[in-house]
């Protein structure tokens, strides 16, 4: 346990002393005096449990310093310090219940722009928005020059996508900071790629590569931006240094499938689909997105000619994610091209019907020689397909 790290070499003083000092006829005055300062020194010199999880916090050691801070807090409930540093201990740990008990202790104990700030970041982590901003306001309403609260306004309206509102928020906390973390860093550059601020998103990317913090962030943000250019090559090359950094980095692994379409280099775009894919049933988080994954492998193989497989992904990506037209409108191209034109007619209708403001029919048209069975296959049954555009 913690405590005997920092206990057991005071407590083998004091009992050697104990017996020494019980023995006085073994030993003079004089003796046990000297042993008397030794104690004194060697208790003065003792690291508490709080100190040790302090230090073990700002060595990321969460497991460990929230174990030596609830030993001080057994022993010692006037800390709001202890609190406040287990909460940050927990939040690392996922544990969001227990940070935010322990933020509201220290808040209590405590009530200043550190504390309001870590009630701020508690209520985050549980979804509720407009408590995290409250307590982050008031923050910054009682000591307008600290930081961490303008970072983490900047980064609550980051995550809603609410990058302009963010943005003064993120450059205020950059001012007040003495050396600009990570973190703030990161916002600044994910706000700077949302808003078009290529130049700025830029400086932020080389400000990654040219430190000791290695993050493929940095990677894949400076090859989206070669994809805005349309330098696929140069993205490319981006995307594969986010993932030799990262392997589990997936939309890195999603932009370079992008790539490989936009280079249509299908067979490398099939293979970072199917990655794709295994990752997300091994979440079996959001059937959306997993159907989704089996959308986009579908037209990268209708692409490379496999219709066969591009209609197994649309059938897979219609079971999880439900009806979507344009999966629909896809799987009736592969029918077209597999030669089953009533099933092909089907989902075609289906599509139309789902999303009345899409002018399938338009793509259907742009090529009729590609789809010329279907269409007359349309025209016998009297079915007309148009080239105007829907409105």
């Amino acid at each position: 346990m913690a405590t005997n790290f920092v206990t057991e070499i005071p407590l083998r003083v004091f009992s050697v002393l104990a017996n020494s000092l019980s023995c006085s006829e073994l030993i003079t005055d004089m003796q046990k005096i000297i042993w008397a300062l030794c104690l004194l020194a060697c208790m003065g010199c003792r690291e508490t449990t709080l100190e040790w999880g302090q230090k073990l916090l700002a060595e990321k050691n969460y497991e460990k310093a929230q174990e030596a801070l609830t030993l001080w807090i057994q022993s010692d409930t006037t800390h709001w310090e202890a609190y406040y540093d287990r909460a940050r201990c927990e939040t690392e740990l996922y544990q969001y219940s227990e940070a935010l008990a322990d933020y509201e202790k220290a808040y209590a104990m405590h009530p200043d722009a550190k504390t309001s700030t870590g009630l701020g970041k508690g209520y985050w982590d549980l979804n509720d928005t407009e408590k995290a901003k409250s307590y982050l306001n008031r923050a910054i309403g009682m000591d307008p020059t600290y930081s961490d609260a303008y970072l983490n306004l900047g980064i609550i309206y980051t995550k809603e996508e609410a990058f302009r509102v963010a943005l003064p928020y993120l450059l205020k906390a950059k001012s007040l900071a003495e050396l600009p973390s990570d973190e703030l860093s990161m916002a600044l550059m994910i706000v700077y790629f949302e808003t078009g601020n290529d130049p700025a998103c830029l400086e932020m990317i080389q400000s990654f590569k040219s430190s000791d913090t290695l993050t493929s962030d940095a990677y894949q943000f400076h090859g989206r931006l070669y994809q805005r250019k349309k330098q696929y090559q140069k993205a490319l090359k981006e995307f594969d240094a986010a993932l030799d950094i990262d392997s589990t980095d997936g939309f890195a692994r999603l932009c370079r499938a992008d790539t490989y379409a936009a280079l249509k280099r299908f067979d490398l775009e099939i293979g970072d689909r199917t990655r794709i894919i295994r990752e997300m049933e091994a979440i079996d988080d959001n059937a959306y997105l997993t159907g989704q994954s089996y959308y986009y492998r579908g037209i990268a193989k209708g692409n490379a000619g496999d219709n066969r497989g591009a209609l197994q992904d649309f059938n897979q990506s219609l079971a999880i994610a439900g009806d979507e037209a344009g999966t629909y409108f896809s799987r009736a191209i592969a029918k077209i091209h597999l030669h089953d034109l009533p099933g092909a007619l089907r989902d075609y209708q289906i599509a139309s019907r789902l999303e009345k403001n899409v002018a399938f029919d338009r793509y259907l048209t742009e090529d009729p020689q590609a789809f010329s069975e279907f269409l007359a296959y349309c025209r016998q049954l009297g079915i007309r397909i148009s080239t105007s555009k829907k409105g």
